[in-house]
């Protein structure tokens, strides 16, 4: 059996599916995690496998070969980019699935909440506890019947409706399109004068000046898409269809809210290679959100202060969007629990004073002279 061969086998075992309603059994939930995470390193390494016999671009190496037009050696060219293509679609379709469950994973011991890696190390420490789905995590694990685990992506694609391969193509167009004010302008020297022209015409240091006025200016553009890989952005987008644009749209805005600048480099979870930077094009309406919360949790850091990210962000999303009780809702968020996080973020003088009236119904006078106002006052004439 030919090596493609065996790769085509190998994925047709991971046609498997996943019950998104089983995945509140923690048993369940971690043998689906531990399945994934394996078959995922086996990806990996076939991939490694196959880039070193040259799968990724089979036509150029026939390129040299006498007989390159002959029709097997395309055949053989054709079955290797689709081997390998498939191989790429298959992990990214693992990498997505592996971060919604990290995201989602949570545990309860001692009163003490372990989430995403944290939850991880928990268990593989030893560690038991009440099985929960994380407060701070970003997950739509319905997604899981759209994911394409043996790297078919176009069966999935085709067995949409025609609405939902409509989302599917603006999802694509939203992901796609390159961040803004991302260009370079570097100076260029003609190609007569430059590397790629004769070396006679070469300008040495003694006659630069007399080049210097055929330099000319070019602009590079340095933008990249929301979501770097090209793979993960195709699965994506055909996951997402069945629920509609707005939904990955509201789940990138709270990715991007709820986690840290740091937390978005460092670790895609849910969204593999998004761009850690908030892209106006993507977020739409959460764009001056993310903005807000990025601002006062940059103001904390400069006054020493420490408050949770999750609840700077519900706070920014408040100040937007002046909806309470959505915000109580997305951010899995007690009212008390707000309402005391607000009273001490308008204490901290940081609400920006447009938005001062939505905290009129919450911080009332009295309120305002709590410990963490006392705090402030001691913490300021300490300085003095």
């Amino acid at each position: 059996m030919s090596l493609i061969s065996r790769i085509s086998s190998y994925l047709d075992t991971l046609k498997y599916s996943i019950n998104p309603e089983k995945l509140r059994d923690s048993e369940y939930f971690l043998s689906t995690y531990l399945k994934l995470k394996k078959d995922y390193e086996e990806l990996i390494s076939i991939r490694r496998k196959i880039e070193f016999l040259g799968y990724q671009n089979p036509y150029f190496v026939i390129k040299g070969i006498k007989d390159a037009q002959d029709p097997y050696f395309r055949k053989r060219a054709m079955e290797k980019k689709i081997c390998f293509d498939n191989i790429q679609h298959a992990i990214a379709a693992h990498r997505i699935a592996i971060g919604q469950l990290v995201d989602a994973m949570g545990f309860e011991k001692d009163g003490i909440i372990y989430t995403g890696h944290e939850a991880i190390k928990f268990t593989e420490e030893g560690g038991m506890g009440k099985f929960i789905f994380s407060p701070d995590g970003v997950y739509r694990l319905d997604i899981f019947k759209y994911l394409s685990f043996s790297g078919e992506y176009m069966k999935t694609l085709f067995s949409l409706s025609k609405e939902e391969r409509e989302n599917y193509r603006k999802i694509m167009e939203i992901l796609g399109e390159k961040s803004k004010g991302k260009s370079s302008t570097k100076k260029r020297i003609p190609q007569e004068y430059g590397m790629m022209g004769p070396k006679d015409h070469l300008p040495f240091k003694k006659d630069y000046l007399y080049y210097k006025r055929d330099l000319y200016d070019e602009t590079i553009d340095l933008g990249r898409s929301p979501i770097y890989d090209k793979h993960i952005r195709k699965v994506l987008s055909i996951a997402y269809a069945p629920f509609g644009v707005d939904a990955i749209c509201e789940d990138i805005a709270l990715f991007y809210l709820k986690k840290t600048y740091i937390e978005r480099k460092i670790y895609g979870g849910p969204f593999p290679t998004i761009d850690p930077e908030p892209n106006e094009a993507l977020l739409g309406k959460f764009y001056k959100t993310v903005l807000l919360k990025e601002k006062m949790m940059d103001t904390l850091r400069e006054m020493n202060l420490k408050e949770k990210n999750s609840l700077v962000a519900a706070i920014s999303y408040y100040l937007i969007s002046e909806d309470y009780d959505k915000t109580l809702l997305y951010f899995s968020i007690e009212k008390n629990e707000f309402d005391s996080a607000l009273i001490r973020i308008d204490n901290y003088g940081i609400v920006p004073k447009e938005n001062k009236h939505l905290l009129e119904n919450i911080v009332t006078s009295s309120e305002k002279k709590d410990i963490t106002k006392k705090f402030l006052q001691e913490l300021k004439g300490a300085r003095g």
